[in-house]
């Protein structure tokens, strides 16, 4: 999948090594246990409501994806995007202890939002669009060092299901032979039409700012 990543670098998007299966799983476990009352509250409404993980290393960075979904009959979904530096050749930080600062810095905004003595939070997590999501980080956002969180992490949240959009995805390249061609296409067009927008040299229409 293709990530819509924090650092503005000349790196290829595609350029990455997923995260491995053991370690997102466990990333699914840590959050669904340190997050069981909140959980337990949103279940009386929504029994099918789970997390799950991904994401990917990149020679500059690392990035994770934590969505909370609302179960395969409601294909509403809540994901926390994680992001921090990374230089594979500097011995410290280590890769361990980046991913653990990304974790924690995503698991800290379901936390906010999943607080059981706060029952408003938890139905705005329930809301189709972000818009009703007071205090979202709808752009990246550096969170605040702690004695939990000691290396720099940003987080950002959106209401995409990255597996609904894989699923898509894997669908239409299976059966439209242009989709691939049309996929790679379509995206350029994107950036080129952000980066115009951020620079000014656009028009007034375009992504959607909060």
């Amino acid at each position: 999948m293709q990530w819509d990543r924090r650092k503005n670098t000349n790196l290829p998007l595609e350029k990455h090594t997923p995260l491995p299966a053991d370690y997102t799983k466990l990333v699914t476990e840590t959050v669904t246990t340190a997050l069981t009352k909140g959980l337990n509250e949103i279940k009386k409404t929504h029994p099918k409501i789970a997390f799950t993980a991904n994401g990917g290393i990149y020679a500059d960075e690392v990035f994770l994806a934590i969505t909370l979904s609302q179960g395969d009959q409601d294909l509403s979904a809540t994901t926390v995007y994680a992001s921090s530096d990374f230089n594979p050749n500097a011995e410290m930080p280590t890769l361990e202890m980046v991913l653990a600062a990304c974790l924690d810095a995503a698991g800290s905004v379901f936390d906010f939002y999943l607080n059981p003595a706060n029952p408003e939070r938890r139905e705005q997590l329930l809301h189709t669009t972000l818009a009703a999501v007071e205090e979202a980080p709808f752009e990246w956002t550096r969170v605040e060092l702690n004695d939990i969180i000691r290396y720099p992490a940003w987080v950002r949240m959106d209401k995409l299901n990255p597996a609904l959009e894989a699923l898509a995805s894997e669908w239409l390249s299976k059966h439209d032979p242009d989709y691939d061609q049309e996929a790679e296409q379509f995206l350029e067009e994107r950036i080129e039409a952000i980066k115009a927008a951020k620079d000014g040299s656009g028009s007034s229409s375009g992504p959607i700012r909060h």
